[in-house]
């Protein structure tokens, strides 16, 4: 399940990515990535090596689309070279020089029975400053009817010859019914992840990797899982 908005959500995606533009202020960006596992919201989906791929059109209206899939290398779930999960996403995106915002819909499909379909939207909030803070909620109106969000902050630098890095932090929190959907037995502070990217970037395409460290934040909330330590390679063209 591909997590949305704030840069620091979007490396789970595993991309910094350089849109080519096409007539009438559209962009189409493709990513491909490498993981060693498959890690959302704190939560081990495969405990192996993952193909991540994904496709966005955007426009230069705020409005944009993405596909993204999670397909299995390893043999872990028995789906190795089949794709487990596939993510449709539909946003808008809009603000001011300083903060901007985000709404959206996502629709989680999993062709191969891994888990049932189901829905969210979300509102996101970002602030344009040294540690880039963003607000984000999520809330899944079909198999879970409850919220989960997001705190979190990056801070980066531009390196020479076209590097970038970048580090961040996130900390989840959950309500009551999302926290027991996925194995907790109350809401509350959910999930922590600092990450750590570094990024290549020239005019058409960009690539790099990425190293980051996962836990429970209350083990009332989410249970222990497999993956602490999990990174990953991607280019994006």
């Amino acid at each position: 399940m591909k997590h949305g908005l704030p840069s620091l959500i979007a490396i789970a995606l595993l991309g910094t990515s350089a849109p080519a533009a096409f007539a009438g202020g559209a962009a189409v960006t493709y990513d491909l990535g490498i993981g060693s596992a498959y890690v959302w919201r704190g939560i081990t989906f495969t405990d192996g090596a993952v193909f991540q791929p994904a496709l966005t059109v955007s426009h230069e209206s705020g409005f944009g689309f993405n596909v993204w899939g999670n397909m299995d290398i390893d043999d872990v779930n028995g789906l190795s070279g089949d794709f487990q999960e596939v993510d449709l996403t539909a946003s808008y995106g809009f603000g001011g020089d300083k903060l901007s915002a985000e709404i959206g819909y996502i629709e989680y499909l999993f062709p191969n029975g891994v888990g049932p379909s189901t829905s969210e939207v979300y509102f996101s909030l970002g602030l344009d400053t040294a540690l880039s803070p963003s607000l984000a909620i999520y809330y899944d109106f079909d198999q879970v009817d409850s919220f989960y969000g997001t705190l979190s902050v990056e801070w980066g630098r531009e390196l020479n010859g076209g590097w970038k890095y970048a580090v961040g932090l996130l900390a989840g929190f959950a309500a009551d019914d999302y926290a027991i959907h996925y194995g907790g037995t109350e809401g509350g502070l959910y999930n922590g992840e600092a990450r750590l990217t570094l990024t290549y970037e020239q005019d058409s395409w960009s690539g790099g990797g990425f190293v980051a460290y996962t836990d429970t934040l209350d083990k009332k909330v989410l249970p222990n899982q497999a993956v602490d330590f999990y990174g990953g390679f991607f280019v994006s063209f």
